[in-house]
């Protein structure tokens, strides 16, 4: 066997040593969290032996801070502690079970460290006054750092002009009241295409004054969202959803000794009792089930007959979100005796900022600011006018047209010959599809305006329509007060005449199932009997909302 021999050898090139010694670190860099020789690791890891003296000669200040933070909120923990036990010896003495009873007083009574009464209210009041000197002290800081710096806490609210929020407007009014002016301003976001002027009026200053001259700012934003929502520091903090939620919210901005900032001044049962109020009546009352609606305004009406306000006999947060829940819905309208009264109270308080709700954009009352003409008059001088004298106020047909193309709205439409009956009008749209509505105009015994549209084959009875939405003596209205308002005449009434409806003196009561998306069309007269004209559910959806005009559904 022969041996294999190199066919040529090439030197080394590369002396290897023995032993390879491997390196301890990938790579070296300069520390980040080191800044113009200041160590700013410790205000993320805490305090470390490299950064001890950095911080004993440049931050002195940050670290009497520190200790002096630790030691009250140290403080604040033996407080909580002494309440925790006393709160647990009150219940135990307050509430015995039947098996323990004599075993407690036994041992109640052989302890040698059982306060008296005496030293029990002693205690009770020093760590009252204790908690109260620390929330002052805490609050006086807040406050004194704001005035400080020079900043403006600006509270950002995103809402649907279907239902404003009226809560605003009258803690605008307390906290201004409280020594918190209110800078307060409103804008259009382009999802919305009108919000009425009377609306936007109440959520803005007019004439608006200087921004920094303020504590707070409101700044409202009229969006198409389903529920409100508040937005302060968009770096550090996640939107806050809900009317209940930004009402807690704007609580806690009053002074720590207001009723409206309900946490603080309250116990322990009156914040509980707050809170359902807030959150279980309040969604029960702006509920669309018209049951849950009366049920709420039911259990209102009986707290409010033991009562004056709604907790502990006094105005406070609960009365404000309330009252605005009944003005979005409407719930004012035919209310239990105990409900009126108390609304009538709070309504009262926000009246100067609120009636511009009913004077402004209205034709007829021009000088209604300037004058004490009782409102019964002003209503006879609209009943006396003339078609002629408001015609150039109204939008007809050809408008129509044009308002829904500028809303981006598709529609059908069909001319036939005048019709004055349903029968009449279905022979002659019996090939167009969608559903076709019949259009009721109607007023109650306080002359409040509806108005009522319903599928054209539904008997509609106005007895039992009163008692499920709580109306009184419903009947309809006068030729002249239609024409006054929504700019049609008999036998033309629709749905499309609320676009006339500037003032929000009409509600619409509309039948739910024109809002279902299974129907191509909902049709109803183009101003004029002469025509048909209808839109998809979504787009007289969007055609309300453009209006100004939340209908209540009802189901037949």
């Amino acid at each position: 066997m022969s041996v294999a021999t190199p066919m040529y050898e090439l030197p080394k090139q590369v002396k290897m040593p023995s032993a390879v010694q491997l390196p301890g670190c990938m790579y070296k860099m300069e520390p980040l969290n080191r800044f113009s020789s200041k160590d700013l690791a410790p205000s993320y890891y805490g305090s470390t032996c490299a950064s001890a003296a950095l911080i004993q000669g440049s931050s002195a200040d940050v670290a009497a801070l520190e200790v002096r933070q630790e030691t009250v909120l140290q403080r604040l923990r033996d407080l909580k502690l002494q309440l925790d036990k006393l709160q647990s010896s009150k219940f135990s003495s307050l509430s015995p079970s039947k098996n323990s009873s004599t075993a407690i007083g036994a041992a109640a009574q052989s302890s040698p460290l059982k306060p008296s009464v005496g030293e029990k209210q002693a205690i009770v009041l020093k760590v009252m006054a204790a908690v109260t000197d620390h929330l002052r002290e805490l609050g006086s800081l807040q406050f004194h750092d704001t005035e400080q710096t020079g900043t403006v806490h600006d509270l950002v609210i995103s809402a649907n002009p279907n239902r404003p929020p009226y809560f605003l407007v009258l803690l605008r009014k307390l906290l201004k009241d409280a020594g918190y002016p209110v800078y307060s301003v409103d804008h259009l976001h382009s999802s919305v295409h009108h919000v009425d002027e009377s609306i936007r009026g109440c959520f803005s200053d007019k004439p608006l004054g200087d921004r920094n001259k303020h504590n707070l700012a409101f700044t409202v934003h009229w969006k198409d969202v389903e529920a409100p929502n508040l937005m302060v520091n968009p770096l550090r903090q996640t939107v806050i959803s809900g009317e209940a939620n930004i009402t807690r919210y704007v609580s806690r901005l009053f002074p720590l000794s207001s009723s409206y900032n309900y946490e603080a001044t309250g116990t322990f049962s009156s914040i509980a009792e707050t809170d359902n109020l807030l959150d279980q009546l309040a969604a029960q009352a702006a509920s669309k089930n018209n049951k849950e609606r009366q049920g709420a305004l039911r259990q209102l009406n009986g707290r409010l007959g033991k009562t004056s306000w709604l907790v502990n006999n006094e105005c406070g947060i609960a009365d404000v979100f309330l009252w605005s829940v009944l003005k979005q819905g409407g719930l004012n309208v035919g209310a239990p005796a105990n409900v009126d009264k108390w609304y009538k109270k709070v309504d009262a308080m926000a009246k100067l900022e609120i009636n511009m709700l009913n004077s402004q954009n209205d034709p007829h009352s021009k000088s209604s600011s300037q004058s004490n003409t009782p409102v019964q008059t002003q209503k006879k001088s609209v009943n006396k006018e003339s078609p002629a004298s408001c015609k150039n106020e109204f939008v007809d047909r050809n408008g129509l047209e044009k308002y829904l193309k500028s809303l981006s709205i598709s529609y059908q439409v069909q001319d036939h010959e005048e019709v004055f009956t349903v029968d009449a009008l279905m022979r002659n749209v019996r090939e167009m599809p969608g559903l076709h509505m019949k259009n009721l105009f109607l007023k109650d015994k306080k002359k409040n305006l509806y108005l009522l549209s319903a599928r054209h084959n539904t008997e509609v009875k106005l007895n039992e329509i009163g008692k499920q939405l709580g109306i009184k003596d419903l009947r309809f209205g006068d030729e002249a007060i239609l024409y006054s308002t929504l700019g049609v005449k008999q036998g033309c009434v629709t749905a499309f005449a609320l676009l006339n409806d500037h003032s929000h003196q009409v509600k619409f009561l509309l039948d739910s199932e024109a809002f279902n998306d299974c129907h191509p069309f909902v049709n109803f007269h183009p101003m004029s009997n002469a025509a048909t004209l209808g839109v998809a559910p979504k787009d007289l959806k969007k055609f309300l909302n453009a209006t100004g005009h939340e209908p209540s559904l009802l189901t037949f």
